[in-house]
């Protein structure tokens, strides 16, 4: 998929959970590189690398998980590995890639489980850089800002509960 469709999905991604929440103020509250948000009884937490990948936790009906978007397609169900990148070492991860709809369509998203060391990872790095594996042997990267991870997850959380 190309940078600017990738954009395009995120946008959209975007502007559908701006769009439907209320104009409240208390809706939508950005901590410094994450906001956290809430729409039909799912509370999100995300932040973005330069309107290009995303990097998020959805909530709802009592679980909760995480999710990465890159721009490039992939086979629903499908599980893919993923390598992530932190102040307190590397972590393999396999993410599964599902559709969340929208108004406009489907968006791929590649999804793995929380776990607590995961959260630990998170909570303690200011950068998470995420590796994922190309067909050609190459990977494509994506870093991301930590900074108000743990106010947005905190919040969303206390919200969802």
């Amino acid at each position: 998929m190309r940078g600017d469709t990738m954009q395009r999905l995120i946008v959209l991604l975007i502007l559908l959970f701006t769009a439907v929440l209320p104009a409240s103020a208390q809706e939508r509250v950005e901590h410094g590189d994450w906001i956290s948000q809430f729409l039909d009884g799912r509370g999100e937490a995300s932040t973005h690398e330069n309107g290009i990948s995303m990097l998020g936790m959805m909530c709802g009906d009592g679980n909760c998980r995480y999710y990465f978007a890159n721009g490039l397609d992939c086979e629903p169900s499908a599980n893919y590995p993923l390598m992530l990148t932190s102040d307190v070492g590397a972590l393999a991860l396999d993410a599964v890639c599902e559709p969340m709809s929208t108004a406009n369509g489907d968006v791929m998203l590649y999804w793995f489980t929380e776990t607590p060391y995961l959260n630990e990872a998170f909570a303690k790095t200011p950068v998470i850089g995420i590796a994922f594996p190309l067909a050609n042997g190459e990977f494509k990267t994506s870093k991301f800002s930590m900074n108000g991870f743990t106010e947005a997850i905190e919040r969303m959380v206390n919200v969802m509960r």
